[in-house]
């Protein structure tokens, strides 16, 4: 590329993206106020009527078993609860940004998705495992943290070639190739979209610092363990294949991580968390 996109000009744009509009933002900054009110909540989500029908389908699947079909969003939040519905609706809207063909990554249609849907139940697992005391944040940590792959895929275009030889050959991480040819990574450039939309610190950080752990000792973080979660999490679901690309394979597991979670730091320690978590894929 000529010259380095600006990461700011980037981020100006991000309203125009598919399935992350203005009533999408104004939705996400709601779910994580911890004083929003159910009928406020409720009426943001149905300005989205695409958002609306998922939510819905949602609430009345098998899964919940209701007698009584949910008719209404403020109907699905009190009867599920706000912690339900704040999980339901970021995976909503995360699969509608999300699902999407990344060509530039090498992934197909649906692909991004079952990439994060997949790091977020491995999140969930690790956090109730390691006795992580939300493990519906570190969810969304996983749901969230690659969040920037899609913004920079939308936005960079034929900056994606001297990506993919860089990782080719000079033997770097996809992470590491795109900050030297863009200036930022997908890590960096999807925390700055989550400070953007106004959510909590320590899921910006779980999503700046997810490949880099060492950075984030450094940084002296709110909250390593999240942070950790999510990086096992994600070396652990590129380890699966699940919606890998051409960034497959490039990463490593941190064992500082592991040593935050209690985890063994060997090779029969780490094949044993992968033989117990892969069984997990949705």
């Amino acid at each position: 590329m000529a010259d380095k996109p600006d990461i700011q000009e980037i981020l100006a744009k991000v309203d125009k993206l598919p399935s992350v509009n203005r009533v999408t933002t104004r939705i996400i900054k709601m779910l994580d106020d911890d004083n929003v009110k159910v009928n406020d909540l409720a009426d943001a989500i149905s300005l989205d009527q695409s958002l609306t029908t998922q939510l819905l389908k949602l609430c009345n699947s098998a899964h919940f078993g209701f007698s009584k079909k949910i008719t209404s969003i403020n109907d699905a939040v009190i009867k599920l609860g706000f912690k339900t519905i704040k999980n339901l609706t970021f995976m909503t809207i995360s699969h509608n940004a999300l699902n999407g063909e990344l060509g530039g990554y090498s992934l197909e249609k649906g692909a991004l998705w079952d990439n994060s849907i997949t790091c977020a139940v491995y999140a969930d697992y690790l956090a109730k495992t390691s006795g992580y005391h939300d493990p519906e944040t570190a969810f969304t940590a996983g749901l969230l943290r690659d969040i920037g792959k899609l913004v920079i895929h939308e936005y960079v275009g034929t900056g994606y070639n001297s990506i993919i030889q860089k990782v080719n050959s000079g033997r770097v991480s996809f992470s590491g190739a795109e900050e030297i040819i863009l200036g930022f990574d997908h890590s960096c450039l999807g925390a700055k979209l989550a400070n953007e939309w106004n959510l909590p610190s320590i899921l910006v950080d779980a999503i700046q610092y997810h490949h880099n752990f060492n950075k984030a000792l450094e940084t002296n973080c709110e909250d390593l363990k999240l942070i950790a979660i999510i990086h096992v999490a994600d070396a652990l679901t590129m380890m699966s294949g699940t919606g890998v690309g051409n960034d497959g394979l490039m990463y490593s597991i941190n064992m500082k991580a592991l040593e935050q979670l209690d985890i063994p730091q060997s090779p029969e320690g780490i094949e044993i968390l992968f033989s117990n978590i892969v069984e997990l894929r949705p």
